[in-house]
């Protein structure tokens, strides 16, 4: 009977923390994103007017790829690195690698499309910059994660 009310309690208590999980995680995202705009937005110089027709066009590329990624996360590259790959037939892992690929082409028509799109509300250095600024706003971010690890390790 006790081990029942043990039970009850650790599923209670699991049932309340994930969801505090996954606001925390969303709130993290939302914070990097928040930080992004900013990011973008300096090294652009972006008007106000180039502003108000970027964002919306960014975002919907941005939401698109998002998507892309967490379907290429959860369908395949989980079972990449669970070892589920150990136990596929030949025929498994070519349909999984062609689900692979036809993420990656989609990804890679986001991207061309964005440029399309972009193409008719900046000019072209300024999309460039957006394509560096990207790059080195994620390089940046790693870095201080890396560093955020590293202090962290020192405390231990």
């Amino acid at each position: 009977m006790r081990s029942y009310k043990i039970l009850y309690c650790a599923l209670l208590l699991l049932f309340f923390s994930f969801p505090a999980a996954h606001a925390q995680e969303k709130s993290k995202k939302e914070r990097i994103k928040t930080l992004k705009v900013a990011y973008i937005t300096e090294k652009l110089s972006l008007t106000t007017s180039e502003a108000q027709k970027f964002w919306p066009v960014y975002n919907t590329y941005y939401d698109n790829v998002s998507r892309l990624r967490h379907q290429e996360h959860k369908n395949i590259k989980h079972k990449i690195r669970s070892g589920e790959i150990d136990q596929m037939s030949d025929k498994e892992a070519n349909q999984l690698l062609a689900q692979l690929e036809d993420i990656e082409k989609k990804v890679y028509e986001e991207d061309v499309l964005l440029t399309k799109k972009l193409k008719k509300v900046l000019p072209a250095k300024k999309i460039l910059l957006l394509k560096r600024a990207e790059k080195d706003f994620y390089r940046e971010l790693l870095y201080k994660l890396k560093g955020k690890h590293k202090d962290r390790d020192k405390d231990r």
